[in-house]
């Protein structure tokens, strides 16, 4: 019979490509994950990983092995998940993977006011670019996910979308914050901070700017926009971001949106994504639905706010 526990660590490391991360990540002694793959093998008498200076490879019978493990552990949750319900618990935990950019304020706020009426639910979250968010989906490390900006994944579906226009935002003395109406072309001479190119918003200005014959005058590339920003409301430097990747500062006054016309930067959206075909545990599919009625709810707020303070600019 298999044992569940041995296939948890065998999917962590297939997932970390390393026995030693793997042990890290589940803050074990690498030699305790170790004796478990050497016992999996053992009973199901076949090699699952071939182990190697820099790691260890997948063999077929493993690459096999980690799907139907996937598909077994997922059902595990949606059994946790149900049975909690039925005894009136509410539980689970519910596992997200998603940008930075959604991450503070509106995020954190939408687990605090979910738990205030499902205390018992509990959430991990991990924060990374678009990328790894996908690939944490299609690897069962995540059960929701949220990226900024189109995709295509055969694997992947929306099930909410958030219009969220990437702004180019500087600080309030800056030349350009006075309202009056800008382009790219006006802003290739200046000096902008970017997220580094894990993030699809480094691709999506490097290809506007492209398309003018230009590059954007990146004086800092750093892989945390809160860095980015505090470094931008600090040294006229313009910033490239989604309102909410910069909400708190914005409402603030530190950053200030221009007045940019560029039709690249309009048509964009944060998604709520899942594995498509997926049954969510319980706690997961009311969080989702929860999660995109607030989808809604923000995108009004946003409007809102770019009005007051585009006639506060006027």
């Amino acid at each position: 019979m298999l044992n569940l526990v041995a296939g948890r660590y065998f999917l962590e490391v297939a997932r970390a490509q390393s026995i030693r991360q793997a042990a890290d990540r589940l803050q074990l002694a690498p030699s305790a994950i170790s004796r478990q793959i050497s016992k999996l093998e053992h009973d199901l008498n076949i090699r699952l990983v071939e182990r190697r200076s820099g790691g260890v490879v997948l063999t077929e019978a493993g690459r096999i092995l980690v799907g139907h493990l996937e598909e077994i552990f997922d059902r595990v949750d949606r059994i946790e998940g149900e049975i909690a319900d039925l005894q009136g618990l509410k539980g689970g935990t519910v596992t997200v993977a998603t940008v930075e950019g959604i991450t503070r304020p509106f995020l954190a706020d939408q687990i605090a006011s979910f738990r205030k009426t499902h205390s018992a639910v509990n959430f991990r979250v991990r924060v990374r670019g678009r990328m790894r968010v996908l690939e944490a989906l299609e690897q069962h490390i995540c059960q929701i996910g949220f990226i900024y900006d189109h995709y295509s994944h055969p694997m992947i579906e929306t099930v909410g979308s958030w219009r969220q226009p990437l702004l180019a935002l500087a600080g309030p003395s800056h030349p350009f914050a006075d309202g009056r109406e800008v382009t790219l072309h006006d802003l290739a001479e200046m000096p902008c901070v970017l997220p580094d190119d894990t993030f699809g918003i480094h691709h999506l200005v490097k290809r506007a700017f492209s398309r003018i014959d230009r590059h954007p005058r990146a004086a800092l590339v750093a892989d945390q926009f809160h860095f980015l920003a505090y470094h931008a409301s600090n040294t006229g430097a313009v910033i490239y971001l989604p309102l909410q990747a910069a909400l708190n500062e914005v409402k603030a006054g530190l950053l200030v949106p221009l007045n940019l016309k560029c039709p690249e930067f309009e048509h964009r959206h944060i998604h709520a994504v899942v594995r498509a075909n997926q049954q969510l545990p319980p706690a997961a599919a009311a969080f989702l639905r929860f999660i995109v009625e607030a989808f809604a709810v923000g995108e009004m707020a946003d409007a809102e706010l770019m009005a007051r303070l585009s006639g506060g600019q006027s």
